[in-house]
C-alpha cells in the first residue's frame, strides 16, 4: 500500500534531500504546486512499502498541503544552518493544525502521533528527545549517517507494532429522528459516490442512538433508496415510516407509577412531598414496542435478518446500562444474543421519550448519554478507514443574540447539541492519537442543513427535507475535498467518482428516490 510522506526541512537541506532521492532511483512527479517536490520512492529496504515523498522547506506550508495531501507520517528534520529546533517547529505545526481542523471539520485534525523528527546530535539532545515524547510525536532519529538507516527506521515507524487490517468502517452518531433523516441523506450520497466499493461493503459499522438504525439498515443490506421512500410515504416494499407507527404510549406503566406514588402520599411527610412528586414521572412516556417490530419486521423480511450471526458486516450497537450509567457495546460477544432490533430499540431509548430496554438481567437506555459515538470498537476490529456521520452539530449563527431572540428553549437545545459536539471532536482527537494509522473522514451537517435542523431534534412533524440537503451537501464535500478523500478511499477500493460526476449526482436526488 502507498504512503503518503511529507518531509520538511530547513531550505539549505532541500539540495542534499532530492539529491539522496535521486541516488535512491526515485522517480520526480510532475510539481502539483509551487511549495513541495514530489517524488515515488519504491526500494527494497522498504519492503514493498511504495512511498510518495513530498519535500517542503517552509514551514508555513504544512497546513496547505495537508488540506491536498492525505499525508500518513510528517517528518521534521531540524538539520542545516537555518533550521528551527525541532521542539520549536512541531508545536507551530500543532498549533496550524488546529487552526486547520477548526476550518476545515475534525477529520482535517492531523495527531502528533503522526510526526517523526530527524534531530542534531548536541549535548543535550536526551532531553530533547524526552520533550517531544511529552508532546506524542511518535519517534525520532539522531543524526542519521546513512540513507539506508534512514529507510528502515522510516518502515519500522510506519508498521512496527501496527497489526490492524485493511477494513473500512462506517460509526453513526446520535440525533433522535432528524438525525436520522441526515444520516439517510448521508448513506445514499455514499453509496452512489463511489465505483468499486460502496458504503454497503464496509467491514465494520458501529451506531449509537438514531445512528443505530442507519448502521443496522446498512449492515442488513436495507436499500436506503426504499428506506427513504418509506419516509417520504411513497410506493416502497418497507412499511411507511411514521412517528405514528413508531410511538406507541406506555399508558399501563405510566397509570401504575401514578397510583403507586399516590398511595404512598399519605404516608409522605409534607418535607418529602416534591420528592414522592417528582418520583411519579415516568422513565418513559412510550413502551417502544412498535418501533422494534417494525425493525425486526423490515430486517427479517427484506435485510439479511435480525440476527448478529446473519451479518457479513461485523455490527454494535452502543447502549448505556441505566443503572452504573456504563456504555455498553451490543453485537460484541457475549452480548449478540439478542435480536438486533431490540438492540436498536435499546440504544434509541432516551429519557424520557421510551422506557428502558430490558435485555438478559440489565436494563438499558440511550447510547448517546454516555458515548457520543463509537469509534473504538470500529478501530479495534481491523478499521483502518472509517467513515464517520455525526449528525449532532449546533447552528453557528453570524448575527449577535440570535439565539437570545429565539427564546429560552431553543438556547437550551443549541446548548445540548454544542455539548454533545464538543465531546464528540474531543473523543475523535484522543482517538485519533492512539491510532495514528487510522484515517477518519467525518460528515457533519453544513451550515444550510444546521440551521434547518437548529430547532428540536423531537418535532412532532418529520421535516424530510433535510434528506435532500444532506445528500447534496454530503457530496458537495466528496467534491470540494476530492484529491485527499480520493487518495485515502482508493487505497481500499472505494473508487471516488469525477468531480463532473458528483457535481451531476447533486441534482439527482429526485431521481434516485423515483419523485415524479
Amino acid at each position: 500500500m502507498r504512503q503518503h510522506l511529507l518531509y520538511v526541512m530547513a531550505p539549505s537541506r532541500l539540495h542534499d534531500i532530492s539529491g539522496a532521492l535521486d541516488r535512491l532511483n526515485a522517480t520526480r512527479l510532475p510539481d502539483e504546486g509551487p511549495l513541495t517536490l514530489n517524488f515515488e520512492l519504491d526500494h527494497r529496504l522498504l519492503k514493498g512499502v511504495a512511498l510518495r515523498i513530498y519535500l517542503l522547506a517552509d514551514l508555513d506550508g504544512v497546513s496547505p498541503v495537508l488540506r491536498q495531501h492525505p499525508i500518513d507520517l510528517l517528518v521534521y528534520d531540524e538539520r542545516g544552518v537555518d533550521a528551527i529546533e525541532a521542539l520549536q517547529a512541531i508545536q507551530r505545526i500543532g498549533r496550524d493544525v488546529n487552526l486547520l481542523s477548526q476550518l476545515w471539520g475534525p477529520d482535517f485534525q492531523f495527531p502528533l502521533s503522526r510526526i517523526v523528527a530527524v534531530l542534531r546530535q548536541t549535548p543535550e539532545v536526551d532531553h530533547r528527545i524526552f520533550a517531544l515524547g511529552r508532546l506524542n510525536v511518535r519517534d525520532v532519529i539522531v543524526e542519521p549517517k546513512k540513507t539506508a538507516l534512514m529507510l528502515r527506521w522510516l518502515r519500522e515507524v510506519l508498521y512496527a507494532g501496527i497489526l490492524r487490517d485493511n477494513k473500512v468502517g462506517l460509526a453513526l452518531s446520535g440525533g433522535a429522528m432528524e438525525g436520522l433523516l441526515y444520516q439517510a441523506g448521508a448513506v445514499l450520497a455514499l453509496k452512489h459516490a463511489f465505483q468499486g466499493r460502496n458504503i454497503y461493503d464496509c467491514d465494520v459499522i458501529s451506531g449509537i442512538s438514531s445512528g443505530s438504525i442507519a448502521g443496522s439498515c446498512v449492515a442488513t443490506k436495507i436499500e436506503v433508496e426504499e428506506l427513504i421512500r418509506s419516509i417520504l410515504d411513497l410506493p416502497s416494499p418497507y412499511q411507511p415510516f411514521k412517528l405514528s407507527s413508531l410511538f406507541d404510549l406506555a399508558s399501563v406503566n405510566i397509570i401504575k407509577r401514578l397510583i403507586t406514588t399516590s398511595l404512598r402520599m399519605h404516608k409522605v411527610k409534607p418535607s418529602q412531598w416534591l420528592e414522592a412528586t417528582l418520583e411519579s414521572i415516568p422513565t418513559g412516556f412510550f413502551k417502544g414496542d412498535k418501533l422494534e417490530a417494525y425493525f425486526h419486521e423490515l430486517f427479517t423480511q427484506h435485510g439479511l435478518g435480525d440476527t448478529f450471526e446473519s451479518l457479513r458486516a461485523r455490527l454494535f450497537i452502543g447502549v448505556t446500562d441505566q443503572d452504573t450509567f456504563d456504555h455498553v457495546t451490543l453485537g460484541r460477544t457475549p452480548l449478540d444474543k439478542m435480536p438486533i432490533s431490540a438492540a436498536v430499540r435499546a440504544s434509541c431509548s432516551l429519557p424520557p421519550l421510551f422506557t428502558p430496554k430490558g435485555i438478559e438481567d440489565r436494563w438499558y437506555i440511550d447510547g448517546q448519554v454516555t458515548k457520543s459515538c463509537n469509534f473504538e470498537a470500529v478501530v479495534e476490529e481491523g478499521a483502518r478507514l472509517i467513515f464517520v456521520i455525526d449528525p449532532i452539530k449546533p447552528f453557528r449563527a453570524t448575527v449577535a443574540g440570535s439565539s437570545d431572540v429565539k427564546g429560552g428553549y431553543f438556547g437550551v437545545i443549541q446548548t445540548i447539541k454544542a455539548l454533545i459536539s464538543t465531546r464528540f471532536e474531543t473523543n475523535l482527537r484522543a482517538v485519533s492519537e492512539q491510532y495514528p494509522d487510522v484515517d477518519f473522514i467525518v460528515f457533519q451537517p453544513d451550515e444550510e442543513c444546521a440551521k434547518m435542523m437548529s430547532g428540536s431534534p423531537l418535532r412532532a412533524r418529520l421535516r424530510t427535507e433535510v434528506i435532500e440537503v444532506a445528500y447534496q451537501s454530503t457530496l458537495r464535500r466528496l467534491r470540494e475535498r476530492h484529491r485527499v478523500y480520493s487518495a485515502k478511499t482508493g487505497r481500499y477500493g472505494f473508487e471516488l467518482k469525477s468531480i463532473e460526476a458528483l457535481r451531476k449526482l447533486e441534482t439527482s436526488y429526485q431521481e434516485l428516490i423515483g419523485i415524479r
